[in-house]
């Protein structure tokens, strides 16, 4: 009798504890890390299950530094009199579609979503700190972002800040244009290992 109890126990802890990690089996997979997802220059897909990705820190560097077709398109900023170019193809892989920095003294976040083609670049006059924008996924088939724990899509016109002036130009014409301009870096996501499980961004 004593035997049927024990093993009766055993039964119900094993049923117990295989619950409990199915459980949290099923809460990982149910919130993608785009930050583990290997960078693939032919697909950058998104995810239609929103999941948070922190956007990563950037560098800007000169144009002796930069490799881009001539025919690239790049998004141009002007700050204090200085010029910044964002290229699109640096942004439209997956976790790179929003370079946030403090330029010039300046706020600025920088929004590409290559699912829509929509670009939006952000200013907070108000603040001297790096606007916390990030990578929420899709919705309605285009970029999310979350701010101050709030989601809205990128063209959201709810977004509490203000739209910041650029424009779209080719590669040839903003560096003859800008000899002196700072363009942002490549990142390439590169897996770590399977034993660790997470991924690490490297700056070109």
């Amino acid at each position: 009798m004593a035997r049927k109890i024990l093993l009766a126990s055993i039964v119900i802890v094993a049923g117990i504890l295989g619950a409990y990690v199915t459980t949290l089996i099923l809460e990982s997979r149910s919130t993608p890390d785009y930050a583990a997802v290997d960078y693939d220059p032919a697909s950058n897909a998104m995810s239609d299950v929103a999941a948070i990705m922190e956007t990563p820190e950037r560098e800007f560097v000169t144009i002796d530094r930069v490799t881009l077709s001539d025919d690239a398109v790049v998004i141009a900023i002007e700050v204090a009199g200085k010029a910044y170019a964002f290229p699109k193809l640096f942004m439209e892989g997956v976790g790179d579609h929003i370079v946030t920095d403090v330029i010039e003294e300046l706020p600025l976040a920088v929004t590409y979503c290559n699912e829509t083609e929509c670009i939006r670049v952000f200013a907070d006059h108000d603040s001297d700190r790096k606007i916390e924008l990030h990578q929420q996924g899709l919705m309605n088939g285009g970029l999310a972002v979350i701010l101050d724990g709030k989601i809205y899509e990128q063209d959201s016109k709810e977004i509490p800040l203000e739209d910041y002036d650029y424009e779209l130009k080719s590669w040839s014409e903003w560096k003859t244009e800008n000899p002196d301009g700072l363009v942002v870096t490549e990142m390439i996501w590169e897996q770590e290992s399977e034993n660790e499980g997470s991924a690490e961004a490297t700056q070109l």
